[in-house]
């Protein structure tokens, strides 16, 4: 499986010939037992890919034997996948950064579309609601040299889809021992909901109100490690749980998703937070206007 999705994301970018493929997997970070890829083994992963995820990998014999990616979703009755996150096949030269320790540099577009130069020293990657997001410490120089930086400051959080034109920097940039310790995703993540991590929003104990059948989903699929039921409605109404975790955005984005199959109990501060947002979204649908300051 893992070599089906690299070589679905490596034929998104473009066509190789089948030397090209086997010499890329040879060194990619997805080969991680160094499998040897010969002839005919490609030939029957090309027959499973198409069988499982609907996608042909076919030669043009006109353009020097390289193959190429055509979706056929009419041949696909068994699997059904979402559209791959946008820029996919930047995964495996970050991995192959964060385990040579070097930099990477780039184009950065935020998403109020300021376009910026960026060196990262890359620490690790995560997926999250259908993206690939690297974390690791901005450097503040432009240069091979890699200038240092303040990193308890410059820690940063970046989307693949805002990321152009990556390329590795060959040389060793270590991180720091105490920056190393903290930038682990159980460490960076810990107390958090999703991909924010926002020291300035503190850990709250939260308590919500789940009404039957919502209650079913999030005890199948919890919001958090930290969840707990505390209470269940006699008559199976609703039950109550408790959460130990930082309520950034994502998380209130979260809460809003479940509609009013749940409500938010404590702490006050929060339960009115949520009461103000949905006010507001209720004035915007009203007059077509944003009222809450975001974009």
């Amino acid at each position: 499986m893992r070599f089906y999705s690299w070589l679905i994301s490596l034929l998104r970018q473009k066509h190789l010939t089948l030397a090209e493929i086997i010499d890329k997997w040879r060194d990619a970070t997805a080969n991680t037992e160094n499998e040897e890829l010969d002839q005919r083994t490609f030939h029957r992963y090309r027959e499973n890919i198409l069988s499982l995820f609907g996608v042909s990998v076919l030669c043009n014999r006109h353009n020097g034997y390289r193959y190429y990616m055509k979706r056929d979703p009419v041949e696909n009755n068994k699997v059904m996948l979402d559209t791959p996150p946008y820029n996919s096949e930047y995964l495996d030269d970050v991995l192959e950064a964060i385990d040579k320790q070097y930099l990477l540099k780039f184009k950065y577009v935020t998403a109020f579309g300021k376009e910026s130069d960026f060196v990262l020293k890359p620490a690790f990657v995560r997926y999250f609601k259908q993206r690939w997001y690297v974390i690791g410490v901005k450097m503040k120089g432009q240069g091979e040299d890699g200038a240092k930086a303040d990193e308890e400051n410059e820690v940063r959080c970046l989307p693949f889809d805002r990321i152009s034109f990556l390329d590795m920097i060959c040389k060793k940039h270590p991180l720091s021992k105490k920056m190393k310790e903290f930038l682990t995703p159980e460490n960076y993540y810990e107390d958090c909901f999703g991909i924010y991590h926002m020291e300035d929003v503190p850990v709250e104990d939260i308590r919500i109100r789940a009404f039957y059948p919502e209650y079913n989903y999030i005890e199948e699929v919890p919001l958090h490690e930290s969840q707990r039921k505390v209470k269940e409605y006699k008559d199976g109404l609703y039950r109550e749980y408790t959460l130990r975790l930082r309520p950034t955005r994502d998380f209130l984005q979260e809460l809003l998703w479940h509609g009013r199959g749940i409500i938010v109990l404590k702490p006050e501060s929060l339960r009115l937070q949520m009461i103000d947002i949905l006010k507001k979204m209720t004035e915007s649908y009203e007059n077509g206007e944003c009222k809450n300051g975001e974009e």
